[in-house]
């Protein structure tokens, strides 16, 4: 099968209603998506079930898709795994202005980058894996939901199969990015996050069944209609429908319930309306999934907060940009060039940038490093030297307390005649 065919039934399966079973390795599918309620072995459940499954997970997906990935010179003496040949058998490297159009413009023909590393980061989130295609030319998602990896005995990985249009299409090892979640178990597969929370999920969606299941029996906390007197089965079935009738929790209807003499109603529980008020234990747990995913929880509370913007750095620098690294890392191997979060370009992190910044001009000033050493940390191009002109900026500083009175005004020191 040619490239394209691949290529054409990969991408139909994206779009396939039908979800399949969870990424795996051989054997080992998880079970499918889209039933209606909570299914413990497949958390994109989680994602349509509970808010805040969705909200934390968008949120985490969409900070890290808003971040451009700085890119610099390729690594010398190492050959990427995304090398091709070319017709003279010689190494075909990307052009570093393809890598960034695909990192930082449209990954693909159909899909904008912020859809394209969204959509990875949220299968990354809830099954621990993101897988990447590419072809030689673009970088196509597969969903993680559909791929299986196959181990093999010589190389970690000997193949992966994607389920699409209920088929399988087969992948080599060098087609496929996997970028994976920490794990201890199997070498292949991460672990998903969230599924440190699959207990917590499971009470919350008991409770709510409970409260959903409590309106449906019309809010009786547990009633039996008691009768002094032995009644047949037809009398009781009447007795019975007539009491539904007129207390459906479809239609709504409380109408005032006459009863006939030697017949009384009688409480079966002591439970009260205010013990349905669950939402003190609700808001707790929701707050452990938040912890799990590493979301503040302040980060999605309505109204003003002061303590909004160190929570929103502290979002960033302990899982948005640790999590954003992993693809970044991934990307390094591949294509073989130095990437980099471009955190100037993130609000939240704009003093973390002053501060480097600063940090860097102490150091050129006390003499430690070179003005473009301190351009180049910061993933700025050297100085343009105007020709005729002398280049400063590869040489250190020297400063005013071992300089003295230095001729050299680029030296440090003070001049000894003022200018």
């Amino acid at each position: 099968m040619s490239i394209s065919d691949r290529l054409s039934r990969a991408w139909d399966g994206l779009t396939n209603k039908a979800m399949p079973p969870a990424a795996s390795d051989e054997g080992n599918g998880q079970g499918e998506i889209g039933t209606s309620s909570f299914d413990s072995t497949n958390l994109y459940n989680a994602y349509t079930l509970f808010e805040v499954v969705n909200r934390g997970v968008n949120l985490i997906a969409d900070s890290v898709a808003q971040i451009p990935i700085d890119i610099t010179d390729p690594y010398n003496d190492y050959v990427p795994r995304s090398v091709a040949l070319n017709t003279n058998g010689q190494e075909r490297k990307i052009k570093k202005n393809k890598l960034n159009t695909l990192l930082n413009l449209a990954p693909n023909p159909h899909q904008p980058r912020s859809d394209f590393f969204s959509q990875l980061i949220v299968d990354y989130l809830l099954t621990g894996n993101a897988f990447i295609y590419w072809d030689g030319a673009h970088l196509y998602r597969l969903s993680a939901t559909a791929m299986t990896i196959h181990p093999g005995t010589i190389r970690p990985v000997d193949k992966y199969t994607y389920y699409a249009n209920n088929s399988n299409i087969t992948f080599q090892p060098d087609e496929i990015i996997h970028v994976k979640e920490n794990s201890t178990g199997n070498p292949l597969l991460g672990y998903a996050r969230l599924a440190s929370s699959i207990q917590t999920l499971d009470v919350m969606n008991k409770m709510t069944s409970y409260q959903t299941n409590f309106f449906k029996n019309s809010t009786l906390l547990g009633v039996a209609i008691i009768s002094k007197n032995i009644l047949s089965d037809k009398i009781k079935k009447r007795m019975l429908d007539s009491w539904t009738q007129n207390y459906n929790p479809t239609s709504g209807a409380r109408r005032p319930i006459i009863l006939d003499g030697d017949v009384e109603l009688k409480n079966l529980n002591q439970q009260t309306y205010k013990d349905l008020e669950f939402d003190a234990g609700y808001s707790t747990r929701e707050n452990k999934v938040l912890k799990a995913l590493g979301v503040p929880p302040v980060l999605l509370d309505a109204g003003n907060n002061a303590n909004l913007s160190p929570n929103l750095k502290l979002f960033y620098l302990t899982t948005v940009l640790p999590l954003f690294n992993k693809f970044i890392s991934a990307f390094e191997v591949y294509f073989g060039y130095d990437l980099k979060p471009a955190i100037a370009e993130i609000p939240a992190m704009l003093p973390e940038a002053r501060e480097r910044a600063d940090s860097l001009a102490s150091l050129v000033n006390a003499g430690i490093i070179t003005r473009n050493e301190a351009r180049s940390e910061l993933r700025y191009s050297k100085y343009a030297v105007p020709e005729g002109k002398e280049d400063f900026a590869d040489e250190l500083i020297l400063p005013a307390n071992i300089a003295g009175s230095a001729q050299d005004k680029t030296q440090g020191g003070r001049p000894t005649n003022a200018a």
